[in-house]
């Protein structure tokens, strides 16, 4: 009876499936080689915009931020940006299981108050590197910016969460957002609504809940790729005032950029 059941175990645990990922040129094929390169061993960031070339080959094949990238690229009175980046899983993961490795990517990307600090490279200050978030936490009321809480801890992966932050950046004051995760068995995306209106200079450049932006991270053989999108909708690329053109395109692919720096700089924490 006890070689029986010895037998069965080992029969169970050859027919059951194991998680393989995929590897990063099957994930993203349109890039090329010498793209993927730049990408993978020298740590560039790639970045285009509807206005420009497309966005979808920009983001994995098969995942939740494609989906996004068709809807932004076929969509009318509005402009995408879009920026992709990669990086190695840190030694810390090292002998974690998928599950444990999902779990460690949640509570990174529900980390917001460790988002405080971003940088970007500013070209007004001749391309030098300045702080774009100067505070950022979880909010228990998005009507209430000062309705601070910690950020959240998983034990667990659900399959969605909503969560609610205030952040004060050096170009459009401080604003709400509502934070929607959506998570896979190898994907979390974030989907960030600004709840306040974005102003420049007393200026409105992106009405209340015109901004769809989205981080996401996906799990590949070598590593993490980290996408960002982010739609304005009703509202041109620029907006000109008297004496200033403020790029709004630009500003949101900076503030990407500056959240995947940010984000690959606490993982390896």
């Amino acid at each position: 009876m006890k070689k029986t059941l010895l037998v069965l175990l080992a029969l169970i645990a050859l027919v059951s499936p194991v998680f393989a990922l995929n590897p990063i040129r099957s994930l993203m094929p349109y890039l090329g080689e010498e793209n993927l390169k730049l990408m993978t061993e020298e740590g560039v960031s790639l970045s285009n915009s509807t206005l420009e070339d497309g966005i979808t080959h920009l983001v994995p094949l098969g995942s939740l931020i494609l989906q996004r990238a068709q809807i932004a690229s076929a969509e009318d009175n509005s402009f995408t940006v879009a920026l992709t980046g990669f990086t190695a899983y840190p030694q810390s993961w090292e002998g974690l299981s998928q599950e444990e490795r999902m779990v460690r990517l949640l509570n990174l990307m529900t980390a917001i108050s460790k988002q405080e600090g971003a940088m970007y490279i500013s070209r007004t200050a001749g391309n030098k590197p300045k702080v774009l978030l100067e505070k950022s936490y979880c909010i228990s009321d998005p009507a209430k910016s000062k309705s601070r809480i910690d950020d959240p801890v998983f034990d667990t992966v659900p399959g969605t969460l909503t969560l609610y932050a205030y952040q004060k950046d050096n170009r459009f004051g401080g604003n709400t957002f509502e934070i929607e995760y959506t998570c896979s068995d190898c994907e979390i995306m974030m989907k960030i609504t600004n709840r306040t209106a974005m102003k420049f200079m007393g200026v409105t450049c992106v009405a209340e809940g015109k901004l769809s932006m989205y981080i996401d991270a996906y799990c590949a053989e070598e590593g993490l790729v980290i996408s960002g999108i982010a739609t304005v909708y009703d509202r041109k690329p620029t907006v000109n005032l008297i004496v200033y053109t403020v790029d709004i395109a630009e500003s949101f692919k900076r503030r990407i950029m500056g959240l995947k720096d940010k984000f690959i700089e606490n993982i390896m924490e």
